[in-house]
């Protein structure tokens, strides 16, 4: 008689399973998909690589900007209404010009062609109505960029804004910046791969120190990877790792 056993599979740490190449696949389960798919669709629509060559008028290139915003406008609403992490998002502050004055709402200065930091939630709306225009958040500026560009692994980013990857898809199609898509998509490509790293390999010490400069979204990374290494370690060191399967004893029975 040919004996069979079911085998009990490891939970797989992270770093095994979710090669850096294939990370989009894992992030779909962990992070909210807004932030996945808009960093994706921005990524791939702003890279300088496939980009195509401009040779249209200025108004067809307007009209392809107000797709772009549609398109992520799209995957924007699919925020939970209740979800207190999208809320915080909108409550980051960013600059404004105002293109009409405005008076009466405790705004100082808010007179034509004043700039003022508003939250986003209101800020876009103005933007919408053509009353104000949105210009690019402090924390996306050029200095930033070029520290991501320089050491994108050791960059406080917290500091800057807890829901720096978020904020930025929400900000984006707004702002007119063409490379923020793509400059995001390199920033989170490379910060990952250190987060699950250190996740792995890390002292009490260092997650203390890891922690302080991780935005929102990369915490919940880390706390993951974690969960998924004990996991793992659980099962090295726990119980035995092959089942006999159910239906050998009841034919071992019936035979007797």
């Amino acid at each position: 008689m040919v004996h069979c056993v079911t085998h009990e599979y490891p939970p797989l740490p992270i770093f095994l399973s979710f090669p850096p190449f294939h990370f989009f696949s894992f992030l779909d389960r962990l992070l909210p998909s807004v932030l996945v798919k808009s960093l994706s669709f921005l990524g791939h629509r702003f890279h300088p690589q496939k980009r195509k060559r401009e040779t249209t008028t200025q108004e067809s290139v307007q009209e392809k900007g107000g797709i772009i915003v549609r398109k992520v406008g799209s995957f924007l609403k699919m925020a939970s209404y209740y979800d207190i992490d999208d809320i915080l998002v909108e409550e980051q502050r960013v600059p404004i010009v105002f293109q009409q004055a405005v008076n009466g709402v405790d705004i100082d200065p808010s007179a034509e062609t004043h700039c003022v930091e508003l939250p986003y939630w209101l800020a876009h709306e103005l933007h919408l109505r053509k009353v104000a225009k949105m210009k690019v958040p402090a924390c996306f500026n050029q200095r930033t960029k070029l520290e991501l560009g320089a050491d994108g692994a050791s960059v406080d980013l917290r500091s800057r804004c807890l829901y720096f990857y978020e904020f930025g898809c929400k900000i984006a199609p707004l702002v007119g910046d063409r490379d923020m898509g793509s400059f995001l998509l390199s920033a989170f490509r490379t910060r990952y791969q250190k987060i699950l790293a250190k996740a792995h390999n890390a002292a009490f010490t260092a997650h203390s120190k890891l922690l302080s400069y991780l935005t929102k979204e990369e915490t919940n990374l880390y706390e993951a990877a974690q969960s998924s290494m004990a996991a793992f370690k659980k099962w090295r060191t726990g119980g035995p790792r092959f089942k006999r399967a159910s239906v050998l004893g009841r034919r071992r029975k019936e035979a007797n």
